[in-house]
């Protein structure tokens, strides 16, 4: 006689392992779905920005002094940079029409020397003599200021540009400028060649500028000068205009302005 009870049991047993398996095959199936997690997001790397450049800072174009001469035209670099105080004078004598019809009054083998009015000339004042390790005469085309009579400062009008080395005056007489362009002309001009005119070239205002006291004195001995002189009046000063003087055309040589008796200047070198 069977057992109910143990029927039971075998059924129960049954139902189960028939739950479990249904179970089984449930997670089976859906185990992948559940239990994958979702890709990572990935997120592209940021590339920085490029680091912002400063833009250079303009460099000012340099000085240049246009001679134009009964020989032809050659242009004098301007050396402010080592020489900012010749340059200055030297652009203001030039602004002011100083060596307009004047001429080359003295010639020799190393040299050609202009001072303006005349080789006896005083123009009332002298300028601090300037050096540099960059600037020595070591050729042709170097322009430069004349010592004033007491030897310890620099004429205020008296130039002279070389067409010979001359490394006896290295840090004696000082350099401003240097030939960029004609050294042929320089080489052929002769005692008593005029200047026709001199042209700045650029921007001389900041220069003048950043001497505006010693400009004023240099401009008010200079006209005092003038009247002792009794020559003509010279082009008024300039207002320190920024505009650029426009290259002009050469115009034809005039007959050069020379002292009736020239006296050379106390302090002049010796060659």
């Amino acid at each position: 006689m069977n057992r109910p009870t143990r029927t039971i049991r075998i059924r129960r047993h049954a139902f189960a392992a028939l739950a479990f398996a249904a179970v089984c095959v449930t997670a089976f199936i859906a185990g992948p779905q559940l239990t994958t997690a979702a890709p990572p997001t990935v997120v592209a790397p940021t590339t920085p920005a490029p680091a912002t450049t400063p833009a250079p800072s303009a460099v000012a174009a340099p000085l240049v002094a246009r001679v134009e001469s009964a020989r032809g035209t050659f242009r004098i670099t301007l050396r402010a940079a080592e020489a900012p105080i010749s340059c200055a004078n030297f652009v203001n004598l030039v602004q002011r029409g100083v060596y307009d019809h004047s001429a080359f009054h003295d010639w020799t083998r190393v040299l050609r020397q202009s001072g303006g009015p005349g080789q006896s000339f005083d123009p009332g004042y002298t300028i601090r003599r300037e050096f540099s390790a960059k600037l020595m005469f070591e050729g042709p085309g170097m322009v430069a200021m004349q010592k004033a009579p007491d030897g310890e400062h620099a004429h205020g009008t008296q130039f002279f540009v070389t067409v010979k080395e001359q490394s006896r005056w290295n840090l004696d007489i000082p350099i401003f400028g240097t030939v960029s362009s004609g050294q042929e002309v320089v080489d052929v001009i002769e005692k008593g060649d005029g200047i026709t005119r001199i042209v700045i070239e650029g921007d001389p205002a900041p220069l003048l500028q950043r001497f505006a006291k010693e400009v004023a004195a240099w401009n008010t001995a200079l006209d005092a000068a003038i009247i002792r002189a009794e020559l003509p009046a010279l082009r008024a000063p300039s207002e320190g205009s920024t505009t650029p003087v426009a290259p002009v055309i050469p115009s034809a040589p005039s007959p050069p302005r020379t002292p009736a008796t020239p006296a050379s200047p106390a302090g002049s070198p010796h060659f």
